[in-house]
């Protein structure tokens, strides 16, 4: 099936669905958060040093869990059971984090378990680029790895830029957008709903989390969980056989550049502080406060107006890369696209070093 069958009405009502849950939801769960001071102390990276809850993602996972019976008669039930598990293991994970600081290790091998389900369950496994940057088929063993490192990668970057008021909302509104309109294209129904669904999810704690009285984060627990289903909804795409893709795309690797541009502040944002670190002689995996939120803080002063700087700039790499993937040769685009990240990287490295010759800790 070809073209979602899905039409306005129906997602119109996902979305509302999605907002007005999330609009319930979120002060319900603060409320609690508030009232068994489910807290854990600040850290040094922490913007706001008093007590907020940051539970309240956990909205998220729970209106896939309610709405999702709703789905049972109409999609691949061992899909949605999977999600439903490695959804649950990533929530777990961000509420013990949110409220202890879970131990890394153990964080990595909940985050590989929940990866697993799809790759040894699913077989959800990334075996050709085709001709993605000159690389095809994968060797046998390397494509577990490669799935493997990309799953925790996406989960975790995104979780990353999780750092100031709005971004990760607003970010993850744009990504979805992007995702959403693929869904619609190669006729995912699920996905498709998940997506809108999340996307007035996120509509609705942007209420919460851009006010000055009774502030919510949605925490780890948001985060991790948002960084999950974008990497689920990247392997879909990715390995889809979709014949619309290919009849679209001039080449089938088009759909590698997509998802890769629809992920661009945060490969952007990882990569780069990452290495900053490494120039520095600092640990790469030493937090800081160095991360492209921080950078646009310095100078924008304001939490909101530095995540709709983000966000706008991250719909505009989407929407121009949409049209360059059409009017460009294939291959050009793709140097394009990684000739841009590289520039992003010297850009980042030198404001940086302005900003710390001004006294600015990053």
């Amino acid at each position: 099936m070809y073209f979602c069958i899905m039409g306005i009405q129906s997602i119109s009502i996902l979305f509302l669905y999605g907002l007005v849950f999330s609009w319930f939801t979120v002060p319900r769960i603060a409320q609690i958060v508030r009232k068994y001071k489910i807290f854990r102390k600040p850290s040094k990276r922490d913007l706001h040093w008093r007590f907020i809850p940051k539970l309240t993602g956990l909205s998220f996972y729970i209106a896939f869990l309610i709405v999702s019976f709703a789905f049972v008669p109409y999609v691949d039930v061992q899909r949605l059971s999977l999600f439903l598990a490695g959804g649950a293991l990533i929530s777990y994970v961000g509420i013990r984090d949110d409220i202890y600081e879970l131990n890394p290790f153990v964080k990595l091998f909940i985050q590989l378990l929940a990866v697993g389900l799809f790759v040894v369950v699913d077989d959800l496994v990334v075996r050709n680029l085709y001709g993605f940057l000159g690389v095809y088929d994968l060797p046998s063993g390397f494509d577990y790895v490669f799935t493997f490192f990309i799953g925790v990668f996406m989960i975790n970057s995104f979780n990353l830029c999780d750092g100031i008021d709005g971004l990760a909302a607003m970010m993850g509104i744009v990504m979805l957008v992007g995702y959403g309109i693929i869904f619609y294209v190669i006729g995912d129904t699920l996905f498709l709903s998940f997506s809108v669904i999340l996307i007035g999810g996120l509509f609705a704690f942007l209420r919460y989390n851009l006010t000055h009285k009774n502030k919510v984060f949605m925490g780890d627990t948001g985060s991790l969980f948002l960084g999950y289903v974008f990497f689920l909804f990247t392997m879909y795409i990715v390995i889809s056989d979709s014949a619309i893709l290919t009849v679209m795309l001039p080449e089938k690797y088009l759909v590698i550049l997509a998802v890769l541009v629809v992920y661009t502040i945060p490969v952007l944002d990882s990569g780069s502080v990452f290495f900053s670190r490494i120039w520095r002689k600092k640990s790469p995996f030493a937090p800081d406060n160095s991360h492209i939120h921080h950078l646009v803080l310095a100078y924008a002063k304001s939490h909101a107006l530095s995540s709709i700087i983000i966000a706008s700039g991250l719909a505009l790499i989407v929407m121009v890369f949409s049209d360059l993937a059409f009017a460009l040769d294939p291959q050009i685009t793709v140097y394009v696209y990684f000739s841009g990240l590289f520039l992003g990287y010297v850009i980042l490295f030198f404001i940086r070093r302005i900003l710390r010759k001004r006294g600015v800790n990053c």
